[in-house]
Parts: C-alpha cells; structure tokens; sequence
C-alpha cells in the first residue's frame, strides 16, 4: 500500500497532470506548483498533496453505489460494506434499450422512461430512481433537464440525472432542491436530481467539460467525486498496479486542487477500472486484473488517506440477458462483495450502454441470493435452537418441517426465487428449455410491475415550480 502511495505523488511530482480548468491551475500556481498554463499541466508538490488528502481524513463517511446512492452510511472498521437491508442500485442513464421481445436494441422514448422509472418505483429494494435511460425523442440541449421532470413526476423516491454540460447544473441544482424541500444537509451530502462524476480521463487529465461543470457545481457546495476509469493495457499500465497508482494520481491530484478553493466540500472517489482484450479490442470491466485494480484502489483510500472510493459492478461486457450476463454481473458482484462492498445494481448490459427490465428482474433474483449470504449468520440462543434439537431427537415422531421455530424463520433465512426452477425434476419426460422460459417469465413480471403503478400525486404548486425551472432551462439551452 504504501508503494502505491509513492508511486502516486511520484507521478504527481515527475509527470503532473493536465488539467483544463483555469481556476484550479491558478489555485495550484498560487500553492506553490509548476504550472505550465499553455498546455494545461501542472506539477504537484508532494507535501501539498499529502496536507490537502490529510485534511478530508474521516470526514465524508458515505459508501455509495457508483455514483449516487449511499446504501452504507458509514464504512465498518474491519469489514466490507453491506447495507442494512436488500436494496438494489437502479438506473445508469443508458443511451440503448433492449427489446427482448423484438430480440433488438432501439432507442429509448418518452413512453421508455415513464415505464422503467414507475418498474423502479414499484420495488421496495430501490430506494433511489436514477435515471433509466436518455430519451431520443428530446432536444440533446434539453434531455437531463426532462428527464428530471419525469422522474419527479413518476416517482417519489428520485435519485440523479447525470450531466456533462456546466449550463445544465443551476436547473439540476435548483431542481434538487424543490426535491428535497430546500434540505441543506442533504443537498450538501446526497442531493437528489444532480450528480456528477468528474470522470478523469486516463492517463492523468481532467478535460475541459468535467472542469466546467464542476466550476459551476461548486457554487452550490455538492460533494465532489472524481472517479478514473483507467483501460489496463490501453490507458494505464497493463499491471494492476500500475493501473492502480495512474488513477490514484489523477484522484489524488483533482482533489487537492479543489480542495486548495473549497476546503469545506465533502470529497470522496469512484473508479471503474477495465481490461483491453487484445484479440478484440473491447474494454472488458468483468475481468480478475479490473477487478483487483478497483479493489486495491478502494483498500489505498480507505486504509491510507481516510477517504470513501466506491467501485461499480454493474459494468458487464454481456449484450443480452442470458447466461453471460448471469454469470458475469455474479461474479464481478461476488468478487467486490468479498474486498470492498455489496453495491447491487440490476438491469445493465454491454458495459452500461445499454438497460434491459428483463435482465433487471433476473439480477434481482441473483442479487437477494449474493445480500443473504454476504448478510452472513445470526449466532444467538434462538438460531442455535438446541432446546428444539433435543425435543425433536431422531425426528421419529415429529420433524423440523411441522415446527414453530421453522415457520418463525424460514422466509427471512430461505430464498425464494420466482424465476429459477427450483422444482423435482422427471428424468423420463422431455427436457424443458429452462433458459427460455426465465427470460420469458421475467418480461412478464416487469410488464406486471408497470401496469400496477398508479400516477404519483404532486401538490400543484410543486409542479407549477419544476414547470417553471425547466422552462427556464429551455429558454436559456435551446432556444438561446
């Protein structure tokens, strides 16, 4: 660990970042760093870096799902983190649909949106509605900003819309705040409706529009968290840990320059490491050296500078809902739920480009399974249950089957899957096409789901409001 530390401020010191934000150069240059303003790169002292890092030790204690909703409110001591109960990460903004009906990816539309935010509204394990999907049928200048209408519209437990345009941030912040009633404390710890990843772009650059955007969100005092996705082999070291200490450099330099402006700010980090594939050129999330690169950076931030860095399973290279997808968002789940935490998100397809209802009902499945086990074991006189043991002795008169204690703790401690066929089996009779019938089963109960949400009640001067902000955002973004 503290040979990625090294490497890290050794990079800071040696090779600088570039960073396309002029009003964290001239922070910096007043720090005391080489700035070279013409090509947008700075060099870092490394008792800069380490006394700013210092100064955010412990005081963001949030765990997150990649981007935005904290299913953990603090990171345990010696463990990874696990939310209380079952919940599940829903939503990442995806530019395709697939129809597995029509076994085709298309666009999303307005009708898309208001049906997978009400299949989100309609699961009591997601608690927040990030945006689904980005709808075709808007303006470009104007989709982040409808799509937080419908969200408010269409659900009452709204989470983000993500945005990479600095002009959209004062519509999405004032929308947050009608969201939550003006609540400062949340606004300044999890604010509903805005959320941006100052995605750094490997190697060691911060590019002009994550710098506009966070100008303008830093006016409103949101936390801020950068997150890398270095590509081993591609934009980073093919070496984990060369990987590793790319992205901790880009992390550790962005927050430093930002901190040296707003000190008070809640910081923390994200990263989505992936693997080039070099028969195809694919980026692939769902490898072991991806995975141990996200793992070591998440153990790097917790242990050595005192700071929350989440990791995102949800990135997966399968296309469609299947056994690939099965087996790779288990795995990558399984593998970040034994090193850093049980983040669970479901629905995602072709490394997030893509959302699929099918493969989301699938994932809950799969996904209570990986909770209850990584939930671990009660140990108490009531589990142990050695007065009935001994009651029961040999189970010649009655069995464990007909008792209390079975019928008090059987749905909290069993599975229960409505899609896998857990049923005997006759060995005599034709095979079934399991895998078929799952997928077809699952469209059903998404489609069910839909049809059961009624339309969310609002008081009318909170639409009159969201009307007016979006209005205004139209007259400024598109009609300007």
């Amino acid at each position: 660990m503290e040979r990625l530390h090294r490497g890290a401020l050794e990079v800071l010191e040696r090779t600088g970042l570039q960073i396309q934000g002029e009003f964290l150069l001239r922070a910096l240059a007043d720090a005391g760093c080489r700035v070279d303003f013409s090509n947008r790169r700075v060099w870092f002292k490394p008792d800069l870096v380490e006394r700013q890092i210092e100064m955010q030790r412990g005081r963001y204690k949030l765990v997150r799902s990649s981007l935005w909703y904290p299913f953990c409110r603090s990171l345990p001591d010696h463990d990874v983190a696990i939310p209380d109960e079952f919940v599940v990460d829903y939503g990442y903004a995806t530019p395709w649909i697939y129809d597995y009906p029509q076994g085709s990816y298309r666009k999303p539309t307005i009708r898309d949106q208001i049906d997978m935010i009400k299949l989100g509204n309609a699961l009591p394990c997601v608690k927040a509605v990030n945006a689904p999907l980005i709808c075709s049928e808007f303006d470009p200048c104007l989709e982040t900003i409808e799509s937080s209408r419908l969200l408010l519209l269409h659900t009452h437990k709204p989470g983000w819309v993500g945005t990479s345009s600095g002009r959209e941030v004062k519509y999405l912040a004032e929308l947050a705040s009608l969201a939550v009633d003006g609540r400062r404390d949340l606004l300044h710890t999890q604010p509903p409706i805005f959320v941006a990843a100052y995605c750094t772009t490997s190697p060691l650059k911060l590019d002009r529009r994550s710098c506009e955007v966070l100008e303008e969100a830093l006016k409103y005092g949101f936390p801020v968290n950068f997150a890398p996705m270095p590509i081993l082999g591609a934009t980073a070291p093919i070496t984990p840990a060369g990987a590793a200490i790319v992205a901790a450099a880009e992390i550790l330099g962005c927050i430093t320059a930002v901190s040296l402006i707003h000190p008070e700010l809640y910081y923390f980090s994200t990263s989505i490491a992936g693997e080039m594939d070099m028969k195809t050129t694919q980026v692939c999330y769902c490898s072991p050296s991806a995975i141990l690169t996200d793992a070591a950076l998440h153990q790097l931030f917790r242990c050595r500078y005192g700071l929350v860095h989440n990791v995102d399973p949800g990135y997966v290279e399968a296309k469609i809902p299947g056994l690939q997808a099965g087996f790779m968002k288990t795995y990558r789940q399984m593998a970040f739920g034994g090193t850093v935490g049980l983040p669970l998100p479901i629905g995602g397809l072709d490394n997030c480009a893509v959302f699929s209802p099918t493969q989301a009902m699938i994932d809950l499945e799969i996904n209570e399974a990986i909770y209850k086990f990584h939930r671990g074991m009660v140990i108490n006189e009531e589990t142990c249950a050695l007065e009935l043991i001994n009651d029961l002795v040999f189970c010649e008169k009655s069995t464990y089957l007909e008792s209390d204690h079975t019928l008090a703790h059987f749905r909290s401690t069993g599975w229960y899957p409505r899609l896998f066929d857990r049923t005997y089996c006759d060995h005599t009779a034709p095979v079934a096409q399991d895998d078929l019938k799952i997928l077809e089963d699952a469209e059903q109960v998404w489609r069910t789901l839909v049809a059961s949400q009624s339309d969310c009640e609002r008081d009318p001067d909170f639409v009159r409001e969201m009307n007016r902000i979006v209005e205004a955002a139209c007259r400024e973004l598109v009609d300007s």
